[in-house]
């Protein structure tokens, strides 16, 4: 691309290395600054990534004219306040998953980006894997008939290594633990296979970690389109993801390898989907395409930027999968009374 699109991180902790390093595998953004409270958080990842500058505060960002769109991945209860700024400011946002901590900001994020007419994504990029993207064209095509039930399992043993310097650690800053970290994930991609959720059925137990969050959470979801789901989130065992699919024609069974998670040009070769008909002793396995997750969504963003792309996970989208933790997490408190998702979220207000 002659003329990248030129982007800035804000918050340059793990994730904001994976994404750097997204971003950088492809042609289309240059990341021309990067923001952390930190001078040795900003020095070593300018080094780490050649950026030639970094903000010494968000305002001396935000006034920079050259940077056109930001990647926000600070803490979730700090999201609301960074990403408007960030859109009062006239920059485009994309933030990590999820949108919010609280359905409150989530609503006040999906208004002010809607207001500004800004770019604004949100990184729900699982739903792009070479598996869910396969899955997809199962079920739109037919050839896995009519799904009837769904489960899917996000885990792995952050839980375990929290201690109160973690943010992880408060509930008020990350309701639901692993279900807001990990977990959230399915719960967009079962709303992308199945469509929307209508209510959930939940219980969460703290057991192994020292922190405030749970650790093992186990949701039943009754989408509107009459399938049932399980969705499972723990953080007190070695990474787990995957996706079952039961369809009237067939099943899919979809095995993801953590340990390549955070190197999404890898992570489709390094996973699994073999498919199970009626009285096959075999399972075969079905093709995977490649896809590189993060990459792809940031290319995406950028390219919005330019108004040569659409946005496909928006505010909508990542309000929606907000519902389903936060509706879990209520159901949970009910000892596991169903919970519509209407009304959380309604609690988001007008998104537009």
């Amino acid at each position: 691309m002659n003329d990248p699109v030129r982007l800035a991180p804000i918050g340059l902790g793990r994730w904001a290395r994976v994404l750097a390093r997204g971003a950088q595998r492809g042609d289309v953004i240059e990341l021309a600054s990067c923001f952390s409270r930190s001078e040795e958080s900003r020095a070593k990842f300018q080094e780490e990534f050649g950026i030639a500058r970094a903000a010494a505060s968000l305002d001396e960002l935000l006034a920079d004219p050259e940077i056109e769109g930001v990647l926000v991945t600070t803490p979730n209860d700090t999201h609301k306040t960074i990403i408007l700024e960030c859109l009062d400011a006239g920059k485009a946002v994309y933030t990590d998953k999820p949108i919010a901590h609280t359905m409150e900001d989530a609503g006040a994020n999906a208004r002010a980006a809607s207001a500004v007419g800004l770019p604004f994504a949100v990184g729900h990029s699982a739903r792009r894997l070479g598996g869910s993207r396969t899955m997809k064209s199962w079920i739109d095509d037919g050839r896995i008939g009519k799904v009837s039930l769904a489960e899917a399992n996000f885990s792995n043993e952050r839980g375990l290594e929290l201690t109160p310097d973690t943010w992880r650690f408060f509930a008020d800053k990350s309701p639901g633990g692993a279900l807001i970290q990990l977990g959230v994930h399915h719960a967009d991609n079962l709303q992308y296979l199945l469509g929307p959720v209508a209510a959930v059925t939940s219980h969460a137990r703290k057991l192994y970690t020292d922190a405030e969050v749970p650790d093992a959470i186990m949701s039943i979801l009754e989408f509107e389109s009459g399938p049932l789901g399980y969705l499972g989130s723990g953080w007190a065992s070695p990474g787990v993801y995957q996706i079952r699919l039961q369809g009237t024609e067939a099943n899919l069974f979809y095995d993801l390898d953590f340990n390549n998670w955070d190197q999404s040009h890898l992570t489709d070769d390094k996973s699994t989907l073999v498919s199970q008909a009626y009285r096959e002793t075999e399972r075969p396995r079905v093709e995977i395409p490649h896809t590189d997750m993060f990459r792809e969504q940031l290319d995406e963003f950028a390219l919005a930027i330019r108004g040569e792309a659409e946005i496909e996970v928006g505010a909508e989208e990542a309000v929606r999968a907000l519902a389903v933790v936060h509706a879990a997490l209520e159901s949970s408190r009910r000892n596991g009374e169903a919970v519509e998702l209407a009304p959380m979220v309604e609690m988001s207000g007008d998104l537009t």
